[in-house]
C-alpha cells in the first residue's frame, strides 16, 4: 500500500510562491504562460498558480498541447482546457503539433516541436525572458532523469547539469552565463523541481483535480520510439531507476538532482570565465562575429570551447544543434593552425579561419 503523502499541496504552494517573489522584484506585471498537459506534475502547477498569482502582480494564461500521438489526445486537450478555465484561466490556448514536430512519436522531435509551439504562443504577450515566462511543471523526478539521460548519451556537463528552476535570474546578467547567449533556459521557469513527483500526484488527490495519467508515458504504452523500442525516459522512469533503486537499496533521484545542482554552479564559473574571454577577443564586425584568438590559445580546452560556443551562438547558430564534434573542430582550427575551414555549424553558420593570422570569423550566408 502507498503511503499517504501528506502536506504536499502546501509544499507545492510555497515552491510557487517563493518563485513568484523572486521574480515580481525583476518583473513585476508580466506574463505567466503555464503549460499544462493535465498530468499531475502540470495541473498541480497550475493550480497552485491560480491560487497565488492574483495575490501578486502577474497576468495568468495557459496553454496545452496536442501531440496527435493518439486517436483520443485532441479531446484529452478539450479536457485539459476545460479543467483550467474551472481553475479560473480566462485565456487557454490549445497548441496543435504537425506529424513532423511530433516526430511520429520520437522525443526529441516531439520536445522541440512543443517548446517552438510554447515560445511562439508566448510572443503575443512579449519578449520573452522579461515580459512574459512559461511556467512548466518539472520536478526533481524529472531532473534525475534528465542526468541520467545525459549520462548514458555521453554529454558533456551542459546537458548533465540538468534543468534550472529560472535561466533567467539576475545572474544571467553576466557575460557568457547559461541562458543569456544561448537563450536555452532563458524565460522558463520550473518552481517544483526541487520537489519530487509524489507531491504532485498528493496534491492533485488533496485537491480533487483529475489529472490525466497518460499511458505514452509508460514503457508499454502506445507511442514507441522509430525502432520500436520503448521511448527513452518512459523506460528509465518506470524500469531503469527502478532497478537502480532495488540495486542501491535507497532512492537515487534526490543525489541525482544534487549532481545537476552541483555541476550548475561548476558551470556558471566556467561560463563566466568564458564571457571575459569572449569580449576580451571579439573584434568589430558588423558581418558576424570576429575572434583575435592569440591570447585566448594559451587558456584551457574547457574554456577555448566555451568561447567558440559563444561566437557561433551570437553569430547566430542554434544552441539546440551545436555539437562537441563541431566545437572539437573549431578548436583544431585554432589550435593547430592547419586549413581555413569553413566549417559548417547549424543555422548555417560557418567558421574560418584567416590564412596566417589568428583571427575566426563566424558569419551567416549574406541574404537577398
Amino acid at each position: 500500500m502507498t503511503e499517504k503523502v501528506v502536506g504536499a499541496g502546501g509544499r507545492i504552494e510555497r515552491a510557487v510562491l517563493a518563485q513568484l517573489k523572486q521574480l515580481e522584484k525583476l518583473h513585476p506585471g508580466a506574463t505567466l504562460l503555464v503549460a499544462c498537459s493535465g498530468g499531475a506534475d502540470s495541473l498541480a502547477l497550475a493550480a497552485a498558480l491560480a491560487r497565488l498569482a492574483p495575490t501578486r502582480t502577474f497576468q495568468l494564461v495557459a496553454a496545452t498541447v496536442d501531440h496527435g500521438w493518439r486517436p483520443e489526445s485532441a479531446a484529452q486537450a478539450r479536457r485539459v482546457q476545460k479543467t483550467l478555465t474551472e481553475l479560473g484561466y480566462r485565456q487557454v490556448a490549445l497548441l496543435e503539433l504537425s506529424r513532423q514536430e511530433s516526430g511520429g512519436g520520437k522525443e526529441g522531435a516531439a520536445r522541440k516541436g512543443r517548446y517552438r509551439a510554447l515560445a511562439a504562443e508566448a510572443s503575443r504577450y512579449g519578449k520573452l525572458g522579461s515580459e512574459v515566462f512559461i511556467v512548466l511543471g518539472h520536478t526533481r523526478d524529472d531532473q534525475a532523469e534528465t542526468v541520467l539521460l545525459g549520462l548514458t548519451r555521453g554529454s558533456g556537463t551542459r546537458a548533465i547539469a540538468g534543468m534550472r528552476s529560472w535561466g533567467g535570474d539576475e545572474k544571467s546578467s553576466e557575460p557568457g552565463m547559461y541562458g543569456t547567449k544561448s537563450g536555452k533556459q532563458a524565460g522558463y521557469l520550473r518552481p517544483l523541481l526541487e520537489l519530487p513527483r509524489q507531491d504532485t500526484v498528493a496534491a492533485c488527490q488533496e485537491w480533487a483535480l483529475p489529472y490525466i495519467d497518460d499511458p505514452s508515458n509508460y514503457p508499454d504504452g502506445p507511442v514507441k520510439a522509430a525502432d520500436g523500442s520503448p521511448l527513452r525516459r518512459a523506460a528509465l522512469r518506470h524500469q531503469g531507476l527502478p532497478a537502480l533503486e532495488k540495486a542501491l537499496g535507497m532512492d537515487p533521484r534526490p543525489a541525482l538532482a544534487r549532481t545537476a545542482a552541483l555541476l550548475q554552479a561548476d558551470l556558471d564559473a566556467l561560463d563566466t570565465l568564458a564571457g571575459s574571454w569572449f569580449e576580451q577577443a571579439r573584434r568589430e564586425d558588423p558581418a558576424g562575429v570576429t575572434l583575435e584568438t592569440s591570447q585566448l590559445l594559451s587558456q584551457p580546452a574547457a574554456i577555448r570551447k566555451r568561447v567558440w560556443r559563444l561566437a557561433a551562438l551570437t553569430a547566430g547558430a542554434r544552441a539546440s544543434d551545436l555539437r562537441k564534434v563541431q566545437l572539437d573542430a573549431i578548436d583544431f582550427l585554432a589550435t593547430a593552425r592547419r586549413g581555413t575551414g569553413p566549417i559548417q555549424l547549424p543555422g548555417k553558420v560557418s567558421c574560418t579561419r584567416v590564412a596566417g593570422s589568428y583571427e575566426l570569423h563566424f558569419r551567416m550566408p549574406p541574404t537577398g
